[in-house]
């Protein structure tokens, strides 16, 4: 568990409880969250993935679920912070804090797949130029696109790679 200084924040396991409030995120967010799918697959890994939530006056603002797929890394899965929240630093205290947890089992990566660029400029200016954008100032680079990885549905993924010290 990790309490964040600058505000009343708190950052913490993800816990069952924590479900409904990270769909309400989720719906907070069309463009991102746009598809059907999309949200079913968040509201499973939700569900049934590690994460943290980040919590400020007993709300939770936003969350991450997570993924050790292999001995050396761990994948972000989801990650997302309620619109009206974003830009202040939810987002970055969460990787933060799960690149130290990660660090401490002794893992060597932490990754994430976002929307790439080679689909082109975000209809609007929160988009995916600004989720990557947030990536990178987290300190992940981009590694390779993956055409096709999602289906024919139009985006193509990005693998973002950051390494830990």
């Amino acid at each position: 568990m990790s309490r964040l200084h600058d505000e009343a924040w708190l950052i913490r396991d993800l816990a069952p409880g924590d479900a409904d409030a990270c769909d309400a995120i989720i719906l907070s967010l069309p463009y991102h969250f746009g598809q059907e799918q999309g949200r079913a697959d968040c509201a499973i890994a939700v569900r049934s993935e590690p994460g943290l939530v980040a919590e400020q006056e007993d709300a939770v603002v936003g969350f991450c679920t997570f993924a050790r797929r292999f001995d050396g890394s761990a994948e972000i899965t989801w990650l997302a912070v309620h619109a009206d929240r974003r830009g202040r630093g939810v987002g970055t205290r969460l990787v933060e804090e799960l690149a130290h947890r990660m660090h401490a089992e002794g893992r060597r990566l932490l990754i994430a797949l976002t929307v790439s660029s080679s689909d082109g400029p975000d209809d609007i200016e929160d988009g995916y130029d600004a989720t990557r954008a947030f990536y990178r100032s987290a300190g992940f680079v981009e590694a390779r696109d993956f055409a096709g990885y999602w289906g024919d549905d139009g985006d193509t993924p990005v693998l973002m790679v950051r390494p830990l010290p």
